[in-house]
């Protein structure tokens, strides 16, 4: 090669190398310009799944100091809270005996690792549930919402029968079954939009009715329905003919996935989304989201078993058990311990609930001798009846459910009068068991948990 070419060659190297060293350099210095700039809020979102009254998501752009954070930010009105998490995901929750009777003010500020201050942010939340019901009309019964100032908002046209009710465990939605000819069910879903939280007091208010739509039809014998906090529904449908059966689960993103699954009863999804109670003629299953792939990770509770009803944040269980002697018992499971009875007599057990944490268990009991009374009883997590009342005049309605609202600890359920004629949704005080009977004639009643995200802290999005 002649002399020319290794200068031409050498020129070209120190050029590649002055630009590579340029590039660098202009990296270095807009890595320090970000060192240097304050840390930034990138969204703040409703975590439905938590142990205590209620929990939001906070998600900074870079890793935070969560003592500082916890010490500079601030709830108003005060409730007892702590932040856990680490890097740049923390989570703000409420203990458990908080109570929330107003929309909360959060204050978040705070230093990053590096000493950087987080521009102070402020922001408006309602963590408390909303009252969808169905309503009786005159032509019919409806599904509605119920405002917080007590009007209510119809979420579907005026059916002759609506079956089921079930609200979607993140807020975005309500699913129903109607009832409108013999052998002819349809499942419907009402989309709806959260609004629970903003930068602006103004604009929190009750959820945004969006689409409508059908997702089963047909010459249909039964349809149960079930979510999870995640937003996932469960749906069950069969016909007449032999094989109609069919189950599908019906992701957040609208997305169907069909379950090949021989049942005994109505599946049960568990609240984290982790997996399902599926009825046996042997007891009870529990299989994961993904019982195809993971076979062996199914695991069973043998017996005359019924689950009644989830403790949210903990992964306890309350079940009903039937024993050979006509008694009956109350068992909370605790994952990785046998069922620990907590109740047994001969009253017939019409509903029960628990809290988050499964400390608190309600049970409504029916006695027919020597007149017909329902009592309601609060028990705690060993069986020790902290409260007990009667509710004089008033019974549960037939396959009325007690559903808990954490932020307010509120039960709801649908009670009836001794002739039957009137049926109303109540409101019970999860301390005191008092209750208030709402006005509308209503046939069921279900808590729909808040939801919604903030994004870059500029819009509320589903």
């Amino acid at each position: 090669m002649s002399s020319k070419g290794l200068g031409s060659s050498s020129a070209k190297i120190r050029l590649l190398s002055v630009a590579l060293m340029g590039l660098g350099l202009v990296a270095l210095v807009q890595q320090q310009i970000l060192l240097r700039r304050p840390p930034r809020l990138r969204s703040v979102a409703i975590q439905s799944m938590r142990s205590g009254a209620a929990a939001l998501d906070v998600r900074f752009s870079r890793t935070m100091n969560r003592k500082s954070v916890a010490e500079n930010s601030g709830l108003f009105p005060d409730q007892p809270h702590q932040w856990f998490g680490q890097q740049d995901q923390f989570r703000l929750l409420l203990d458990p005996g908080a109570l929330i009777r107003s929309p909360q003010r959060l204050v978040l500020a705070g230093d990053d690792q590096r000493g950087l201050a987080l521009p102070n942010h402020s922001l408006w939340w309602d963590p408390r549930s909303t009252l969808v019901a169905v309503v009786v009309e005159e032509e019919g019964e409806q599904l509605k919402l119920r405002r917080k100032d007590g009007s209510w908002l119809p979420l579907s046209s005026i059916e002759q029968r609506i079956l089921q009710l079930e609200p979607l465990g993140n807020g975005e939605g309500v699913a129903f079954v109607t009832d409108n000819d013999p052998s002819k069910l349809e499942v419907l879903l009402r989309q709806l939009t959260p609004r629970a939280i903003s930068d602006q007091a103004q604009q929190l208010a009750e959820p945004l009715p969006g689409a409508i739509q059908s997702l089963a039809s047909g010459s249909l014998l039964f349809a149960h329905l079930s979510s999870n906090q995640r937003g996932e529904l469960l749906v069950q449908v069969g016909g007449i003919e032999a094989g109609s059966d069919r189950t599908w689960i019906r992701s957040v993103s609208s997305k169907r996935r069909d379950l090949n699954l021989e049942v005994a009863g109505a599946i049960r999804l568990l609240p984290d989304g982790s997996g399902m109670v599926v009825p046996s003629y042997d007891g009870l299953d529990l299989l994961p989201m993904n019982p195809d792939r993971n076979r062996n990770a199914s695991q069973s509770l043998p017996g005359s078993r019924e689950l009644k009803s989830f403790c949210t944040g903990s992964g306890r269980a309350v079940l009903l058990r039937n024993w050979p002697d006509y008694r009956r018992s109350i068992e909370l499971v605790i994952p990785g311990q046998p069922p620990r009875q907590v109740w047994l007599g001969e009253a017939g057990v019409m509903a029960t609930a628990c809290d988050n944490r499964g400390e608190k268990i309600w049970i409504v009991l029916r006695d027919a001798s020597p007149t017909l009374r329902d009592e309601l009883l609060l028990l705690n997590s060993s069986g020790t009846v902290l409260k007990r009342r009667s509710l004089p005049g008033w019974y549960l309605a037939s396959g009325a459910i007690l559903d808990v609202d954490p932020a307010t600890n509120r039960l709801l359920t649908v009670m009836t009068d001794g002739d039957g004629v009137q049926r109303r949704a109540a409101l019970i005080d999860g301390s005191s068991l008092e209750f208030e009977l709402l006005k509308p004639q209503v046939v069921l009643a279900r808590w729909l948990p808040a939801g919604g995200e903030l994004d870059e802290f500029s819009k509320v999005r589903r």
